[in-house]
């Protein structure tokens, strides 16, 4: 009966810990270890362990940081603690471990319906922000995302809208049909009117691979996908200025890189890694360097480039994992990706969820530290440990006469 309770707080933790993710660092940070505690509890440690050792993903993520910390042997010994300290980063990835062996069948969609409430949450300030009934210290007047980063929030916010097109396009009651509809529609009018750009690029994205996994691909379909997503486009161009400012400073960026913009730091950070990476292409520079490294290089070559020089990551993961520990950081990175993509699910609703998850991922690490930064750490843990606990569900259930 004890070993129930813990079970059942285990559950009970997962759905918090989903639910917190988009608007509470400070409840992240409590709620982790107390599942961990809770899951060494819960007993059964052996088979747990015995789980993970079989399932290629933890194979494949201890690689991962293996090579992290072999780079600490060619790290400066003065970016020792900062190497380390960048290491220390991933304990924010051990709710994976828990919810693999121990989310329940029962719990999965629950645990997806509470990441969606914490969005609502986030979205609800969003809007009290935006039109002034709540003020926040730190928040963009034109763009108000005050629980995180409204680069990071546009991403969230695509990845929810995508989970919600998703359900609305197979709702069986009409009561469900109307609830996804109108948070739908309260979702992407607010990631419409924050200035996340990689959000509402994401969006487009997103919705084409729901719509293409729930209709037959016809010439039809097809016209109709981009006739859609073309009208939802051109209405956020016309009827909101932000937006409109934002694609215009866009290509306008793009046509004359300002390396002191948003787009054209992004751009200048890539230019100095593939710079570090011609001096150190099998190995990096080490996880402690990969930052004095760059102000070295812009220092030596780009002078004038200040802006770019005082960034504390290189808003791309690929390129960030290639400076610290050369190609092996690269194809570590790309094969802890690939890991998730190979798990075999029949769900439909979670299938399409893997591939939403991994596309937002994939394509997001090209302009952020995905898998660096906190928040995204955290989506990355839920939504990865989700995943293998469904693969392993129904791999129990297949076996289980």
């Amino acid at each position: 009966m004890q070993s129930l309770n813990y079970t059942r707080l285990l559950q009970i933790l997962f759905i918090l810990y989903a639910f917190v993710i988009p608007f509470s660092l400070d409840m992240i940070r409590i709620i982790v270890p107390l599942m961990i505690l809770v899951w060494f509890l819960e007993g059964g440690l052996k088979e747990k362990f015995s789980m993970i050792k079989k399932e290629p993903f933890f194979m494949i993520f201890g690689i991962f940081l293996l090579i992290l910390t072999l780079s600490l042997f060619w790290t400066s010994p003065e970016n020792l603690k900062f190497g380390i300290k960048y290491i220390t980063r991933y304990w924010y990835l051990l709710p994976i471990f828990a919810l693999y062996t121990s989310l329940k069948k029962t719990f999965v969609k629950p645990l997806i319906v509470a990441f969606l409430a914490g969005i609502f949450v986030s979205v609800a300030g969003s809007y009290c922000v935006y039109f002034h009934l709540i003020s926040f210290e730190n928040y963009m007047a034109e763009g108000a995302s005050p629980f995180m980063h409204h680069t990071l929030y546009s991403i969230f916010l695509a990845l929810a809208i995508a989970i919600l097109t998703d359900w609305l396009l197979t709702a069986q009651s009409l009561k469900l049909r109307i609830a996804y509809s109108m948070l739908w529609l309260l979702f992407t009018v607010n990631l419409f009117i924050n200035i996340g750009r990689a959000g509402q690029l994401l969006f487009f994205i997103l919705l084409m691979i729901v719509l293409i996994r729930r209709f037959k691909v016809t010439l039809f379909s097809i016209i109709t996908t981009l006739v859609l997503l073309g009208g939802i486009f051109y209405a956020a161009f016309t009827l909101n200025p932000q937006f409109k400012n934002k694609m215009e400073l866009t290509q306008k960026n793009l046509s004359h890189i300002d390396y002191k913009t948003s787009l054209g730091a992004r751009i200048g950070l890539d230019i100095v890694a593939k710079d570090i990476f011609k001096q150190h292409p099998l190995f990096g520079v080490g996880v402690g360097d990969y930052l004095s490294e760059k102000a070295k290089t812009v220092d030596k070559k780009y002078p004038d480039r200040t802006y770019v020089k005082f960034l504390v990551h290189y808003h791309n993961q690929y390129a960030e994992f290639t400076v610290i520990a050369g190609i092996l950081g690269l194809i570590s990175y790309l094969l802890l990706l690939f890991s998730i993509a190979k798990l075999k699910i029949r769900d439909k609703h979670i299938q399409t969820l893997q591939y939403l998850f991994l596309t937002a991922f994939a394509l997001s690490s090209l302009i952020d530290a995905m898998f660096h930064l906190n928040r995204p750490l955290s989506l990355f843990a839920l939504l990865t440990g989700l995943l293998l606990a469904q693969h392993r569900i129904e791999t129990e259930d297949t076996v289980t006469p």
